[in-house]
This record gives structure tokens, C-alpha cells and sequence, in this order.
């Protein structure tokens, strides 16, 4: 919140100039150590760093619990999408807010692009690399697939728990934990900027009311998550209903509203407008037709065969039923400040109207 009410250029821009090269360089270092770890144990060769990378990179066949085993999942599906439109902040409106800031001749194309394949070799060659193989080799295949569907078992229980056997282990962790401190701060600027913007621009608030106001409700969510810490349940329905779950509905409406409202076409001659890297054509029927209905059937899906299982359990627990109702007030309040906003730039726009009107009237005068 004090990089947010610092502003773009001063808060934001300054602070990941530092953060995410500190971010890279912090992953690479551990990286190495990772990578060079050889076989750890030797009473178990198995356990080796060639047999985790291995692990995370080789499919294994359907009836062993193997990778395609996990592909036939509408859940695996809807999480992995999900996950993507999260990192990438797509789908729930923070590219768009960033977007309004860009100049009207600045290249998007090789901006998105940048942004995207930097943003998938810090998840997937570093984060992934880091991850999967250490935990393989300490933990073995068994309980290492009891942690790896939760980013919060592998990142802070098993991995921490490896560096405690290595020289330097307390270096490498520090490490450790500073990049994840970094990763999740760069998210959560990223993810409060447009809920600042909406305030400023929809109710007329300064700087300091607008971070007061979403300070409350953030803070109220976190004491949430604190209170029913336990199995970190309020954490977990959070994260699947609305880092999951919605953010596909949302990136449904979304690409609906860019490739039939807005035009796919019109959207691809924008970018390339002022782009040295041209968007291919094709693009423009995937946006059409490709992404609603893959988006349509993964939701279609997982609503088929995983939602009566996550209704009921959500419905026997009651700190999951009570993070439910937090988040379907949080859902109304939202729904409430965008029609009061949506009321006032109505208002606004027929208030500049008219006073374009009868400035218009008084130039022109009597004859």
C-alpha cells in the first residue's frame, strides 16, 4: 500500500526497477545449487537431480495416477488456465487498467510478448526447476506428489525444509523466501493498482482516501485468512473460487466482449498499428472461436463432474462457508460502486454536454 500510494512512476516503476532483477538473480543462484546437488543421498541413487527433472518433465501413462491420468481432470484444466490468466493478469482487468496508461504509438505486440515469455521462464525455468527436482530428490516421488498440488506445501514446507540438509542452507533459503517476498509484493501491486484507479476515477477520491478505503477491505480479507489459518482453508477457497473459478468467467466474458463486441479484427489492426512485430491474422479467428469455446468447455466440465464436490465441501465446513459469504459481500459492494460510479460518469457526460451546448449558444450570439 505505500508503493501504491506512491504513485506509477515513483511507487510502482521505482520499485520493480530493483525487485525484479533482485527477483532473477536471487532464482539463478539458487537454481545452480539445485541443479549441481547431483545425487544427495547415496543409500538412494534413485533420488538424483536428472530423475527429478525427469519427474517433471516426462508424461507418464494413464492408470499409474500419471500425467495423462491428471490431463482427463476438468479441475487440472480449469486450475492450469487459471493459473496462467493470473500471472499474466488477464482476465479480472489489471492488464487493461496497466494498458490505459500506454501511449497511443507504443508497441503492445512486443510489450505483451516481453511480458508473457519473461513471465514463464521465471515461472516455469526458474520457479519450476528450483522446485520439483530439490523436492524429488530429498522427499522422493510418493510424498512429493502429496505436496505438489499446492503452491503453499511445496513453496513454504518442503522446499525450506531441504535447505536445512545443505552447506550454506540458511544463504539459500534467505534467498529462498526474499524472492518469493518479491514475487508476491510485484503481484500485489499489480492486482490493488486498478482497485485505486476505479476509486479515483469513479467516486472523484484522492490518493489517500482511495488506499485508506481498499486498505479496510483488504485488511478485513486478511484477518479472515488469518483466523481460520488452520489447514489454511479461507486461503484455499479464495484462491480456487476467485483465482480459479471466476477468473475463467471473467476471461470468458472478456475475450466474448473483445472478439464479437469490440472485433477481433478491429483489435488486431489497433496492435498492429504502431507494432514492429505484427500480430498474425489467425489470431483473430482463435479470439473468435478458439478461446470461448475451449473456456466454455472447461468450465462445462468441471461445473459436470468436480462442482457438486466442491459445493459440498464448501457447505460442511463452516470456515469455508463463512469466506464464501465474505467474498459475496465483497462481490456486492463491487457490484453497488460500479453502478454508483457508472451513475455519475453518466452525469458527468451529459453535465460536460450540455455545458458544451451553451458555450456553443453564447459564441454564436444574436444575429
Amino acid at each position: 500500500f505505500f508503493l501504491i500510494y506512491r504513485g506509477l512512476t515513483k511507487g510502482i516503476e521505482a520499485f520493480c526497477r530493483i525487485a525484479m532483477p533482485a527477483l532473477v538473480i536471487a532464482a539463478v543462484i539458487v537454481l545452480v545449487r539445485v541443479l549441481t546437488l547431483g545425487t544427495p543421498d547415496p543409500a538412494k541413487p534413485e533420488l538424483n537431480v536428472l530423475n527429478g527433472l525427469g519427474f517433471m518433465w516426462n508424461p507418464r501413462p494413464v492408470g499409474d495416477g500419471g500425467t495423462f491420468s491428471a490431463l482427463l481432470d476438468p479441475q487440472v484444466w480449469l486450475e492450469a488456465a487459471g493459473q496462467i490468466f493470473f500471472s499474466l493478469s488477464v482476465g479480472f482487468g489489471i492488464i487493461l487498467t496497466y494498458a490505459s496508461y500506454v501511449k497511443p504509438n507504443d508497441d503492445v505486440t512486443l510489450s505483451g510478448l516481453t511480458a508473457t515469455a519473461t513471465n514463464e521462464f521465471c515461472e516455469v525455468c526458474l520457479g519450476g526447476l528450483i522446485t520439483i527436482p530439490a523436492a524429488f530428490m530429498f522427499l522422493g516421488a510418493a510424498p512429493l506428489a502429496l505436496v505438489a498440488g499446492s503452491s503453499i506445501g511445496l513453496g513454504f514446507h518442503a522446499v525450506p525444509a531441504i535447505f536445512e540438509f545443505l552447506p550454506l542452507g540458511h544463504f539459500f533459503g534467505f534467498l529462498w523466501f526474499g524472492l518469493l517476498f518479491l514475487a508476491a509484493v510485484t503481484s500485489s501491486i499489480s492486482m490493488l493498482q486498478p482497485a485505486i484507479a476505479f476509486l479515483e476515477e469513479g467516486f472523484d477520491l484522492g490518493r489517500r482516501a482511495s488506499v485508506t478505503i481498499l486498505g479496510l477491505i483488504t485488511g478485513a480479507g486478511t484477518l479472515l485468512v488469518v483466523y481460520f489459518s488452520h489447514n489454511t482453508v479461507a486461503l484455499d477457497v479464495m484462491d480456487f473460487w476467485v483465482g480459479s473459478a471466476m477468473l475463467i468467467v471473467l476471461a470468458l466474458f472478456e475475450v466474448i466482449l473483445f472478439g464479437w463486441i469490440f472485433g477481433a479484427e478491429r483489435g488486431i489492426a489497433e496492435a498492429n498499428r504502431a507494432s514492429d512485430l505484427r500480430v498474425p491474422r489467425v489470431f483473430a479467428f482463435i479470439i473468435r472461436w478458439v478461446c470461448p469455446a475451449y473456456l466454455a468447455v472447461i468450465l462445462g466440465a468441471f461445473a459436470w463432474q468436480n462442482f457438486p464436490d466442491k459445493a459440498r465441501a464448501v457447505l460442511a465446513d463452516p470456515a469455508a462457508m463463512v469466506t464464501v459469504v465474505f467474498m459475496a459481500l465483497v462481490f456486492t459492494l463491487l457490484l453497488l460502486s460500479v453502478h454508483l460510479a457508472t451513475r455519475r460518469w453518466e452525469e458527468q457526460r451529459r453535465f460536460d454536454a450540455q455545458l458544451v451546448g451553451d458555450t456553443g449558444s453564447r459564441l454564436k450570439g444574436p444575429r
